[in-house]
This record gives C-alpha cells, structure tokens and sequence, in this order.
C-alpha cells in the first residue's frame, strides 16, 4: 500500500532561509559550470579535443573505481 508523502510545514522566517540557501547553491553551481566550459575550451584549444576526451573518460572511470572501492569497505 502506498502511503500519503506527509508535507513539510515551515515558517515563514524558515522558508526564506532555505530559499536563500537554495538561491546561493544554485548561483555557486552556475559558477562552477561557467568555469568548467571556460577551462575546457582552453584546454581543448592546448592539448586537443581528443586527450581532452580522453582525459574526461579516465577521470569518469577513477571516480567510478573509487566509489565501488568505497561501497566495498
């Protein structure tokens, strides 16, 4: 059976925190994505678009390696 979400009720003072914590992740997070576009152009326009990619690749899979390794312990 499924059951009913129960609502999160806040007050208002709470409510506007959280927006505005909310409003500060995302602004952080379009930054970082602004630099990341800007740093692989540059280094696409340095070392190629093909080590780039190659150097994304390896760096997906080490991560993956690292999360299995980590679930594993």
């Amino acid at each position: 059976m499924r059951r009913p979400i129960p609502l999160l009720r806040l007050t208002p003072e709470a409510a506007g925190e959280l927006q505005q914590e909310c409003t500060k992740a995302i602004t952080e997070l379009q930054e970082l994505s602004r630099f990341r576009r800007e740093f692989d152009r540059q280094l696409t326009e340095r070392i190629g678009a093909d080590a780039v990619r190659q150097l994304h690749k390896d760096t997906k899979n080490a991560l993956l390696l690292a999360d299995l390794v980590k679930e594993a312990a």
